[in-house]
């Protein structure tokens, strides 16, 4: 794990991986049956591809505004052709390799999810926003107000979440981030 994150670096935001990393390890605690060898590079390596578009452009790519998703299945295409580059290079496992790069091809795209660890991935994907760090980003991502963009994210929690583990940390989390943000 370590060297792949030292290949993937340029790729990332470490700070913004670490969050979602530790998302993702408490629901691991709570999910035992995941494969972690393959969740966690899905969950590190996901979004490696939005480093191929301009940043002006991203978000226009997901979000309450989106207005491109031809762009968001751009940035998934272009994760996975760097993600195989990475895993490659590390020598991980051809197998779990490929799971990895099923899971992160139409991680954002596919409204379905394909095993666990795809769910698992796709909940840590998702649960930072709601945290007071995450609504904090998107709203002003988004360019909406505070108010605004918290009643609409509430709305999300069941269209987003695959697990019940990650429904209850949504809402853990929501509901601390509106008594954070809006009192």
């Amino acid at each position: 794990m370590k060297a792949m994150s030292a290949v993937c670096q340029p790729y990332t935001l470490r700070e913004f991986n670490l969050k979602i990393l530790l998302i993702l390890l408490i629901l691991s605690k709570k999910i035992i049956e995941a494969d972690e060898a393959v969740v966690l590079p899905a969950v590190i390596l996901h979004d490696v591809g939005w480093k191929m578009i301009p940043e002006d452009q991203q978000v226009k790519a997901f979000g309450p505004k989106m207005q491109d998703a031809d762009l968001r299945r751009v940035h998934e295409v272009e994760s996975v052709r760097i993600a195989r580059e990475i895993l490659t290079a590390v020598g991980y496992d051809s197998r779990r390799r490929e799971e990895i790069l099923t899971i992160i091809d139409g991680h954002d795209s596919r409204e379905t999810a394909l095993s666990l660890d795809d769910k698992l991935m796709k909940d840590s994907d998702k649960l930072w926003r709601f945290t007071a760090i995450g609504i904090g980003i998107d709203h002003q991502r988004f360019e909406i107000e505070l108010g605004e963009y918290m009643m609409w994210l509430g709305k999300q929690i069941d269209k987003w979440m695959f697990t019940p583990e990650a429904v209850e940390l949504a809402r853990a989390s929501f509901a601390k981030a509106q008594m954070e943000l809006l009192e």
